[in-house]
């Protein structure tokens, strides 16, 4: 019995000691700003006319802990197993795929001000800050979906361009409510 004890836990030992930190399947952006195209896990969609999709998503949470206090965490999250590329050459593509991921960063930057700018959150019912939660998701993902028509995925370099400025101006604005490490 202390045997068969004793190989079960080596082997979940050797299991945590080997498991490298680049299999997680999320990146958090304020721990790796940069995706690569090995970062891109999922396979493509064969019914999709996309080059590449970058699956990013808010992780919040947010409560009133138990002497009062407002307590928050909003991150941006970038989900490499449903992220997928046909194109893992083009710099270009990855760098359209990037500001998506950056695009996301923003609003969670948004979202930390909306929750640092609320007055006396404790008191405020929970469905008023849920309304403010979905409305900044809903201009989140009109945002990703604008990006893409105005830059034409990416190839209209003129409007990429212009969308780089933009959204790295928005981060430089919003700085102070950047990731919390």
């Amino acid at each position: 019995m202390n045997r068969l004890f004793f190989i079960a836990l080596f082997m979940c030992c050797a299991t945590i000691s080997v498991a490298p930190d680049t299999l997680l399947a999320e990146i958090d952006w304020c721990s790796h700003k940069q995706i690569s195209w090995n970062d891109f896990w999922g396979a493509p969609d064969p019914n999709s006319r996309y080059s590449a999709v970058s699956a990013t998503y808010l992780q919040e949470k947010h409560a009133c802990d138990d002497f009062g206090r407002f307590r928050y965490s909003v991150k941006a999250v970038f989900v490499k197993n449903q992220s997928w590329s046909r194109d893992k050459r083009s710099s270009r593509l990855l760098h359209h795929e990037q500001l998506h991921f950056n695009l996301t960063e923003l609003h969670a930057r948004k979202l930390r001000k909306i929750f640092s700018e609320l007055p006396y959150p404790c008191y405020i019912a929970e469905r008023r800050i849920q309304l403010k939660i979905d409305s900044l998701y809903d201009k989140m993902e009109f945002a990703h979906r604008f990006y893409d028509d105005d830059t034409y995925h990416g190839l209209n370099l003129e409007r990429q361009h212009f969308w780089d400025k933009m959204v790295n101006s928005a981060l430089d604005e919003l700085s102070q409510f950047g990731c919390a490490e």
